[in-house]
């Protein structure tokens, strides 16, 4: 604020020199707000400038910005390096805006679990995953479902007042839709099993629909509802946060679904850009930012804080949405979804 102000009565010279004298970023990072970004400068950042000198700058916005922005001025990109939801990473390699991330000139490569080093064909590697399990309020749900078809019979039954992400979430087309096509017996190809269990939930009048993930904490401490799907890390944050004794959080099976934020480079990004990702990739950093925020991380060698480490999701406890067709077909699905369950 008083930098603004001031900004208003300073003379243009002064404020020139001002400009030009202010120390000019080695690099330019966007990434997301909040938790993330906090745990991003703990533990990749302040590592990385003490270690190479160098400056970096995080940018915040959404996905649909930075590349609006890279599309806009390619050779000179105003990002070297993008953290970036998997919809959006598949975008950005199609369209040529990524650099190719090797185990040349990438070496911690090479400790990533292989699913989260190949998804994109070297055009960006997974940094981190979140998943969406089940919390609830132990008072009132004494027997939590273990898997997604007891969520579905006890929701049926009114064991339980539930929640779950409405249609305008960013990522619900895969944590609904398509995980509840699955379960139903259809697939991408086949979502109306998924629309119609979803539809006879909602008819039951034990299921209600969120759009804000501060909903979802306001609504269980209300009682407006009794258990909600959920992001593990948000949810484990909430939990330890003085609410252990009336939360639990549990994984479904046959898994949760996995949501996960890509680390890409930028085609034209300055040189330090693969440094910085290699940097991101290593067993350390990643230990520390999954630790900070408990989300699970690419690096398979990552060692996490004892005190959180029961509360990340293990790979084999994840289930993976076909990213790439869910991307072709989504207007579909979101337009099916208006018309059958509502806005």
């Amino acid at each position: 604020m008083h930098t603004k102000r001031v900004g208003y009565v300073v003379s243009g010279v002064l404020l020139a020199t001002l400009s030009h004298t202010a120390p000019a970023a080695d690099l330019t990072v966007a990434a997301f707000g909040g938790q993330w970004e906090q745990s991003l400068r703990q533990c990749d950042i302040a590592a990385f400038e003490k270690a190479t000198g160098k400056k970096v700058d995080v940018v915040l916005g959404t996905p649909v910005q930075w590349i609006n922005q890279i599309a806009a001025s390619p050779e000179h990109p105003p990002f070297d390096v993008i953290f970036i939801p998997s919809d959006y990473a598949f975008d950005v390699a199609q369209r040529g805006m990524a650099q190719k991330i090797t185990p040349e000139n990438a070496p911690n490569v090479k400790d990533l679990t292989p699913y989260f080093a190949d998804i994109g064909k070297g055009y960006g590697v997974v940094h981190n995953y979140g998943s969406m399990g089940i919390i609830y309020n132990k008072k009132t749900v004494k027997n939590p479902p273990k898997s997604w078809q007891d969520f579905i019979k006890g929701t049926l039954a009114g064991d339980w007042t539930a929640a779950m992400p409405s249609i305008n979430y960013p990522g619900s087309t895969s944590v609904n839709i398509w995980n509840f096509a699955k379960l139903e017996g259809g697939d991408e190809h086949n979502i109306q099993p998924g629309l119609d269990i979803i539809k006879k939930m909602q008819k039951s009048g034990n299921l209600e629909f969120w759009t804000d993930p501060n909903q979802v904490l306001n609504g269980l401490k209300s009682g407006e509802f009794d258990l909600a799907m959920y992001w593990d890390g948000r949810a484990w944050a909430f939990i330890d946060d003085g609410n252990k004794d009336n939360f639990g959080y549990i994984s479904p099976a046959p898994g949760a679904v996995a949501a996960m934020t890509w680390t890409q480079v930028i085609k034209n990004a300055r040189p330090l850009a693969m440094e910085f990702a290699n940097f991101t990739m290593s067993a350390e950093a990643q230990g520390c930012f999954g630790s900070s925020i408990r989300y699970g991380v690419g690096n398979s060698k990552a060692k996490f804080d004892p005190a959180v480490e029961h509360e990340i999701t293990k790979f084999d406890q994840l289930a993976f949405p076909p990213f790439v067709e869910i991307n072709k077909l989504q207007n579909q699905w979101v337009e099916a979804w208006n018309k059958q369950i509502g806005r």
